[in-house]
């Protein structure tokens, strides 16, 4: 069955991103923008009052250069009141929404203009439903609360709590935390100055912030295909579906 895009809509936990994505699947509580309410006319004095002009919602996009074993990309959030997404390069972008349900997910091939939609249902089922909390940042807000205040930082203008400690594992944390925005300014796990080969380095660095309109911030989705995670199983002749599966596990 389809279902309109508009109606659904993470990044692929890859490298530190697990850290978020998954572990801490990404991030902080969103102080999501919150939507702006429709203005109803009143009247005084027989006479017509306008509606208040409502600003248009906004959107929070955070662009991000990640460092690991694997080199360097690029990784950009975008995040409104009830709307998160995730680009990086070479991956689908990935879309969440909150809806009446639950979240739902929606994950975009650029190259094939399809797309692959997941209901909450979908998620609940599989065992893949996130929290929003986890989804709104690319590193999980209750890391913190691991780790000793280590004094103040600025990043793009802006203060940032700055944080120290170790994993589990043992491996050294840098975390710089932007509270206002629920966004890490810095983040780095393994050495500070790591040598060649080593894996254990993951590091996210902010390189530019801003909002912007939520009608246009996010990835327009009018000329995809959509199809529902639910009917891949039974198209077993569409190429697409049949390479969505292979990948990423059979639907039910």
């Amino acid at each position: 069955m389809k279902r309109p895009a508009a109606a659904v809509q993470r990044v692929a936990a890859s490298g530190g991103l697990a850290l978020a994505l998954a572990c801490a699947l990404a991030g902080p509580a969103w102080a999501g923008d919150a939507a702006a309410a429709n203005a109803t006319p009143g009247i005084v004095a027989d006479t017509v009052v306008a509606p208040a002009v409502v600003p248009d919602a906004q959107a929070l996009v955070a662009e991000y250069q990640v460092r690991d074993a694997r080199g360097e990309r690029s990784l950009t959030l975008i995040r409104s009141a009830d709307r998160i997404e995730y680009r990086q390069p070479g991956e689908p972008v990935e879309l969440w929404r909150q809806t009446p349900d639950g979240i739902a997910r929606l994950e975009l091939f650029a190259a094939e203009k399809r797309s692959v939609a997941w209901a909450p249902g979908d998620l609940r089922t599989t065992g893949r439903m996130p929290q929003w909390e986890q989804l709104a940042s690319p590193i999980n807000p209750q890391l913190r609360d691991k780790l000793k205040r280590d004094g103040s930082a600025k990043t793009l203008g802006l203060n940032a709590e700055r944080y120290r400690g170790e994993s589990a594992e043992g491996q050294a944390i840098a975390l710089e935390w932007l509270a206002g925005e629920g966004l890490p300014a810095y983040y780095r796990t393994g050495p500070a100055k790591p040598k060649a080969g080593d894996t254990g380095l993951y590091e996210l660095k902010l390189v530019k912030l801003e909002r912007v309109g939520a009608q246009t911030a996010f990835t327009a989705t009018g000329d995809y295909r959509e199809t529902d995670y639910a009917d891949l199983g039974d198209m077993e002749l569409d190429p697409f579906a049949a390479a969505y599966l292979k990948r990423n596990g059979h639907a039910h």
